[in-house]
């Protein structure tokens, strides 16, 4: 070999090897951060998150998990598994009961929806045409607690209904089985519900997202928890300015017809937006009016098994 040829060898492997090197060191900048998520509407941001690639571009090595609903979210979060969950808020609650301070939540992610469904020959119009009548729902859930509130607005006693407990996945099945005379399920499967079976809305409520971190993670990765919230805004603009992209994302992570997806996103108004500036998901005053009004029908109901102060659970 040439002495010429020799040195350009030379010179081409220490330029490849300086390339690895950088792109270790790049990597090894990225802060790991452990995300989970359920399976509602709530979870069509992080996924797209994961798709678009948005967390590398804020210094974030994310690693995501997919969940049915909320319960096995926390697990993950007090056990250590996760560091950051996108969900609702009954479960973290609960885990901030158990474990007081453990938590924080750091972002409002918008809404979608749940709705109390009945058959399409169903006589019933009204909540009060279904006393006696079989209620499927999920019990101790946004769901169940939003039931309950209407119930007492109304001044109907909880317990003119029978209530079935169902988990999320199998709500649609009761349904269409008529194990129940109705049910109280999320977005999307409502949609999905009035499409195939002509299921019919009796009423219908706000399904609140929010995103949450370990307080431990938060105090040793500040920075990586500003960042994770500034990846979330990209995530919320690409589903604004990408639905057909977004919506097919989440379709396929789901086993979902991308239109349905695509049809709900006006149901969350952050998803309206026209910029990126215009996106606001920090935690705000009225964020955390929101929190302590949800946390106070919560603990009243007895869905959270204690008393929690609503300043311990924002940063």
């Amino acid at each position: 070999m040439s002495r010429p040829l020799s040195r350009a060898l030379r010179a081409l492997a220490l330029g490849l090897a300086g390339a690895l090197a950088l792109q270790g060191s790049a990597l090894a900048d990225n802060t790991k951060i452990r995300i989970g998520y359920p399976s509602g509407m709530n979870g069509q941001v992080p996924v797209v998150l994961e798709k678009a690639g948005l967390a590398g571009k804020h210094h974030l090595d994310a690693e995501f998990t997919g969940f049915q609903f909320g319960p096995p979210l926390m697990e993950g979060l007090a056990s250590g598994q996760l560091d950051a969950v996108v969900t609702s808020f009954i479960p973290p609650f609960n885990l901030a009961v158990k474990s007081p301070g453990s938590i924080k939540f750091v972002a409002s992610l918008g809404q979608s929806t749940h709705s109390l469904l009945v058959p399409k020959d169903s006589p019933a119009k009204t909540l009060e045409d279904l006393k006696g009548k079989k209620i499927g729902l999920s019990l101790n859930t946004e769901s169940h607690l939003d039931l309950l509130l209407l119930l007492k607005e109304k001044g109907i006693d909880k317990g003119a209904f029978e209530y079935v407990n169902l988990q999320p996945n199998e709500l649609p099945g009761a349904f269409e089985t008529g194990l129940v005379d109705a049910v109280l399920i999320r977005q999307p499967q409502t949609q999905r519900l009035e499409k195939s079976l002509g299921a019919k809305r009796v009423h219908t409520w706000p399904f609140y997202f929010t995103a949450l971190v370990r307080a431990e993670y938060l105090a040793s990765h500040p920075d990586a928890v500003k960042n994770f919230i500034e990846a979330l805004k990209d995530a919320v603009f690409h589903i604004a300015t990408n639905p057909d992209e977004s919506a097919t994302w989440f379709a396929e992570a789901q086993r979902l017809n991308p239109d349905v997806v695509k049809s709900l996103a006006g149901e969350n108004p952050l998803y309206g937006v026209k910029t990126r500036d215009a996106i606001k998901i920090d935690v705000d005053d009225a964020f955390k009016k929101l929190l302590a009004d949800r946390l106070e029908a919560g603990t009243s109901f007895g869905f959270v098994k204690g008393k929690l102060d609503p300043a311990t659970l924002v940063p």
